[in-house]
């Protein structure tokens, strides 16, 4: 007994001091990392983990309903399809052609109006957000040196170089370790952490901008560190947020107020993080596909300049990503999509006008598609969405 009892004390001894480590380390995101995680059942972040951090609001105007084909509902999913979506956690799947849409379906306990993390899927919000600010007279151009409210990189002999237009399409060099299972690496502490400016700030530039494509969560953030600066310097005390909202989210008539999540509280100084987390529904996603595939219009009349929303889907350094989307134009049905960590998905087919989105718990992250790139379930997403329409 003796024995054992020293055991235990030893043991907590050691638990206590890596404890101690960790903290003094600068790694105290770690215990938030924990506690949003595995304490909550999942090995990573999740869908529904909005209430683990600050918010503010993204507010609604007048809501647009999305219209409903005659086709609506009427043809099954294959049945394999379902139990694909089933298998991998999926809270909705929504097909619409024309604007109208032609399937629906959510899977308890989610429904119309469940709004769910949209991960990766922010970074194309965050780009257009960027373009519309443009147009207002907030940024002078797309190829603006991010030094114009980035004063930090002036004598960074390469960020004095790198442009907006290079972090949307992830070859600016900014130095970053893109990984989400590490809980002691610098995508755990932007997540997690509570000073995700200072984070991406403090991280030099590690190669010419425009020389390479490197996927980064923590340039997508830099992104947003410069709009929120531009906005700001032009209208005090307007957040991304709320000019997400007067920008997009009320002119496209969304059903829900969005969320968007902070590092922490506002009224501590906290900034949306524009690489990751805007939580929606499956209805108010799909029109962010929408506004896409009608070239920036919306309701007849422009909101995004169509030579930016062309820009966005042209392919860049690597043949399968523009700025901040991600694409396949060689398939039989070519298409471009915005991608969230869990199987976010937002798909056009400008072929076929369609709109795809697939939201869920988890993917598949091990099978990819024909270009090698792209995840093998966002082609059967494409293929299915056809063969509903066929």
């Amino acid at each position: 007994m003796r024995l054992i009892f020293k055991t235990f004390r030893w043991l907590g001894l050691a638990l206590l001091l890596a404890a101690l480590a960790i903290q003094l380390s600068g790694h105290g995101y770690f215990w938030r990392a924990l506690a949003g995680t595995y304490l909550q059942g999942h090995t990573t972040a999740h869908i529904d983990d909005a209430a683990n951090f600050p918010q503010r609001t993204i507010p609604a105007g007048t809501p647009q309903d999305w219209p409903k084909d005659a086709r609506y509902n009427q043809r099954p999913l294959d049945p394999a399809m379902q139990a694909y979506l089933k298998q991998y956690g999926t809270a909705g799947f929504l097909v619409a052609q024309n604007g109208a849409v032609v399937h629906e379906q959510y899977f308890a306990p989610y429904d119309q109006n469940s709004r769910t993390n949209s991960f990766s899927v922010a970074k194309t919000i965050t780009t257009m957000q960027v373009g519309l600010a443009i147009q207002q007279g907030f940024i002078p151009s797309f190829d603006a040196l991010i030094t114009g409210h980035l004063p930090e990189y002036a004598n960074d002999s390469r960020g004095s170089k790198a442009t907006l237009a290079q972090l949307s399409s992830m070859k600016a060099g900014h130095d970053w370790t893109e990984d989400y299972y590490l809980p002691l690496n610098v995508t755990t502490d932007l997540y997690f952490g509570q000073d995700a400016r200072q984070l991406v700030l403090r991280q030099g530039f590690e190669r010419e901008p425009g020389s390479a494509y490197e996927y980064s969560s923590g340039t997508t953030q830099l992104l947003g560190v410069y709009l929120e600066r531009a906005l700001g310097a032009k209208e005090k005390g307007l957040t991304i947020s709320n000019h997400l909202s007067r920008s997009l989210w009320q002119p496209l008539g969304m059903e829900r107020e969005g969320i968007y999540t902070l590092d922490r509280a506002g009224g501590e100084g906290g900034i949306e993080r524009t690489y990751c987390c805007v939580f929606a529904t499956v209805r108010d996603f799909a029109k962010f596909g929408q506004l896409l595939l009608q070239d920036g219009q919306w309701q007849g009349k422009p909101l995004l300049d169509k030579a930016f929303v062309e820009r966005m889907r042209q392919p860049d350094l690597k043949p399968y990503y523009g700025h901040s989307l991600w694409m396949d134009w060689q398939y039989k049905h070519p298409f471009y999509f915005m991608q969230g960590h869990q199987g976010q998905y937002v798909i056009v087919v400008p072929s076929k006008q369609l709109v795809v989105v697939r939201l869920g718990q988890f993917r598949n992250k091990k099978d990819k598609g024909p270009n090698g790139v792209t995840p093998s379930e966002v082609y059967r997403f494409v293929d299915q969405a056809v063969a509903l329409v066929s």
